[in-house]
C-alpha cells in the first residue's frame, strides 16, 4: 500500500485525513503469473495501481484469437475504461505476466473519495486524462508507424518486460503477426 501512497505523495500533498480514507479503500494483492485479475464480461468498475510486475489488458475474438490493449508495469494503471465510465460489462481480461504486486480500488470508492477530497480527485482525474492520452498515442503508432517503428517504440517503453511477455502478445500489442515480430527481431540485430 505504500507504493501508491509514496506515487500519489509525490505530487500532491497527502493529508493523514487523505490516507487513511486512501488506505480503507485499497485492496492490495500480490498475484501469480497468469492469474486474471478482471474478467471479460464483469460489470465490476475498478483501476488496478501496478506496484510490481506487470499487467495487460487484452480482448479475445469469438475465434479465441486474443488483442493485447494495453500493457501496464510498475507505477503505471490500468483497467477497462468503457466500463469503468459507461454502463457496459467488460470487454477486457487483464491479467499478471509475472509475479505482480498491484492496488485495486473500488470507483464507487474512489468517487466518494473525489468529493471529500477534491485536491485528490483533481490530481486523479489528471493521471487518468494522462493514461486517455498515452492510449490515443497509441492508436496513431498503431495506425502510422512501421513494424519496425512499434517494436521500437515497444523496447523503449517496455525493456524490462521484453524478455518477460510472450512473443505473440507483444506481436498483438503491435499489432503485427508473430512472424513480422521475428523479422523486424532480425533486422534490428543484423543493423
Amino acid at each position: 500500500m505504500k507504493e501508491l501512497i509514496e506515487y500519489i505523495g509525490k505530487s500532491i500533498s497527502l493529508s493523514d485525513e487523505i490516507v487513511n480514507d486512501l488506505e480503507s479503500i485499497i485492496i492490495e494483492r500480490n498475484i501469480e503469473k497468469g492469474e486474471i485479475i478482471l474478467q471479460e464480461n464483469s460489470s465490476r468498475k475498478i483501476q488496478i495501481f501496478v506496484a510490481s510486475g506487470c499487467l495487460r489488458a487484452f480482448y479475445k475474438n469469438d475465434n479465441g484469437k486474443d488483442y493485447t490493449l494495453q500493457f501496464a508495469t510498475k507505477n503505471w494503471w490500468i483497467s477497462d475504461y468503457m466500463t469503468l465510465f459507461n454502463r457496459e460489462k467488460s470487454l477486457l481480461c487483464i491479467e499478471s505476466l509475472s509475479h505482480s504486486k498491484i492496488m485495486i480500488i473500488e470507483q464507487s470508492e474512489l468517487e466518494k473519495l473525489y468529493s471529500k477530497f477534491p485536491e485528490f480527485g483533481f490530481k486523479h482525474r489528471l493521471n487518468l486524462q494522462n493514461r486517455i492520452a498515452a492510449l490515443q498515442k497509441r492508436i496513431f503508432g498503431l495506425l502510422t508507424l512501421s513494424a519496425k517503428e512499434k517494436y521500437e517504440k515497444f523496447i523503449m517503453e517496455y525493456e524490462v518486460f521484453e524478455k518477460v511477455i510472450p512473443n505473440y502478445q507483444i506481436a498483438s500489442f503491435l499489432g503485427i503477426t508473430p512472424e513480422s515480430l521475428s523479422r523486424v527481431r532480425k533486422e534490428i540485430s543484423i543493423s
